[in-house]
């Protein structure tokens, strides 16, 4: 049964590269602005750069989804899970969902990008949080490993090879702006278990029609932006149902007065627009 938080968005907005797009508070960093035209690079070497500000640049949807995650979509997928878990963070990042990941005792936590820069950064942050939990309130193991889900296309990747048995779960936050659905969903076919678990989040078509994931070098003041894919919540559920996915919670959110003092002063520029989704999937074959 698929729980549903918010109101579905009934437009659909055809699948869509993004290569110019108006200026953006989630873009600008709290400290740096710039008004020059905006440099757009790989995807690996726009985060192997942009890694050492990545979580201190004022970005209000990571605020948003961290909240989201550990308070609505998490907890859901730790029910829905088998006791001692493996779990593969897809596009780990700099480990932000990897840290809440090491609070399941007895999981299996594999962190997974193609960014060296955010996963020397995950790395770091999270062995030193593990190691400051206690034994009975932590995941059994956390690892991380090197791989690019877009060498999919080409055909030149298959499943991860840290990957040595299919996991239960995967969680991947924030990640599918940067990936064609159908690669993103031939991944996760590929690696999950039978009955294995997806929990995906990303920034909402609201939202993306306007704006893109991007951060401002603080070294030359020029804006940077990797390569950006707008997907609406009807896209995503038409190809996870391509996949054999099945839908089990979605949750969509907009930013209001109440809370933009919580994420943060670049959050208002959005009050009134949806900016963010969260969906829970199922594989059923």
């Amino acid at each position: 049964m698929l729980v549903i938080a918010e109101r579905p968005v009934l437009a659909i907005i055809t699948f869509t590269h993004v290569e110019n797009k108006m200026d953006s508070s989630v873009e600008t960093s709290k400290h740096l602005k710039s008004t020059a035209t905006p440099v757009y690079k790989p995807t690996v070497e726009a985060y192997d750069q942009w890694a050492a500000t990545y979580d201190t640049d004022g970005n209000f949807l990571q605020a948003l989804d961290s909240i989201e995650v550990t308070d609505s979509l998490l907890p859901s997928l730790i029910n829905l899970m088998p006791s001692s878990p493996r779990i593969v963070d897809l596009g780990c990042g700099t480990g932000r969902t990897t840290l809440s990941l090491l609070r399941i005792p007895d999981a299996e936590i594999l962190g997974l990008d193609n960014s060296m820069g955010m996963l020397n950064i995950a790395r770091a942050r999270c062995n030193e949080k593990y190691s400051l939990l206690l034994i009975l309130a932590k995941a059994r193991s956390v690892t991380f490993d090197v791989w690019d889900i877009l060498c999919l296309q080409d055909g030149t990747n298959d499943v991860p090879a840290s990957i040595k048995v299919a996991p239960d779960a995967i969680v991947s936050t924030l990640v599918i702006e940067h990936i064609p659905l159908k690669v993103f969903f031939d991944a996760c076919s590929r690696i999950l278990q039978p009955e294995g678990l997806l929990l995906l989040t990303n920034m909402h078509s609201d939202m993306g029609l306007v704006s893109q994931a991007g951060f401002v070098d603080p070294a030359t003041g020029n804006k940077i932006r990797p390569t950006s894919y707008i997907h609406t919540v009807a896209e995503v559920l038409e190809e996870a149902k391509a996949w054999k996915f099945e839908p089990l919670q979605r949750t969509e959110r907009a930013v209001s007065e109440d809370n933009v003092q919580q994420l943060g002063v670049r959050a208002r520029k959005w009050v009134g627009t949806k900016v963010w989704f969260g969906m829970i999937f199922k594989k059923t074959r």
